[in-house]
């Protein structure tokens, strides 16, 4: 859901004319390296869950790749084919490596679900964690990607949205992500506006949170991104 939702907005809503995707990198559940066990994959779910990514990127005719992202194949992908400027996760169930990382001039970020806190809820299964803890709210974190999983800096927070009783990650997801949208794009296009300007400004600020961009050198093109 949260690739899925990222993806609409990327390619459909305000954020359309001022970005390219140029890859998509998925899960695949059937395999280990995803780990499927401790994720989402590991509550009641179908194929068509497992396929809304990869058959959406496919219709709109991005390339898409589900394999080990720790791999040299993946490597020669990103780097010489897709060149991203900017990159965002949701919901991925394998480590970035540190490369890959530091690779997009505009940074990589990851959207999280969390409590009302950052850092807040780190790992596989941050709405069990909630849950068990009988927390009644949750948000979705925004944070720069390090090599600490779910462990860098605060970039922007979510509305909140009511846990229900009894719900698993699964469903959960389904009720979040399509409240996001004005989020996304609030968000995303926050962090394109501060790259586009070329002096220095005040900082920026989301959610009473002081955040930093890289700037660039270049106005008015659309940015490589890899969702």
């Amino acid at each position: 859901m949260g690739g899925y939702h990222v993806l609409q907005e990327l390619l459909f809503g305000p954020l359309a004319r001022r970005v390219t995707v140029v890859g998509v990198a998925t899960d695949d559940p059937t395999q280990p390296f995803a780990h499927p066990s401790v994720r989402l994959w590991h509550y009641p779910h179908t194929r068509d869950d497992e396929l809304l990514v990869p058959r959406f990127a496919a219709e709109q005719g991005l390339p898409v790749f589900t394999g080990r992202v720790k791999s040299p194949d993946f490597f020669a992908l990103f780097l010489d084919e897709w060149q991203p400027s900017l990159c965002l996760m949701a919901t991925f169930g394998q480590k970035i490596p540190t490369p890959l990382i530091h690779y997009p001039s505009l940074g990589f970020y990851n959207f999280h679900h969390s409590g009302p806190t950052w850092p807040s809820y780190p790992g596989p299964d941050p709405i069990a964690a909630m849950v068990r803890d009988g927390r009644t709210h949750l948000a979705l974190t925004i944070h720069k990607v390090t090599d600490v999983i779910d462990g860098g800096e605060f970039v922007a927070r979510s509305h909140q949205v009511a846990i229900p009783d009894g719900i698993n990650a699964i469903d959960m997801h389904r009720i979040t992500w399509p409240q996001m949208g004005p989020f996304i794009h609030r968000s995303v296009g926050a962090m394109l506006t501060a790259a586009e300007t070329i002096s220095a400004g005040p900082p920026l600020v989301l959610q009473e949170e002081v955040v930093g961009y890289h700037t660039s050198d270049h106005r008015g093109w659309q940015e490589p991104l890899a969702a």
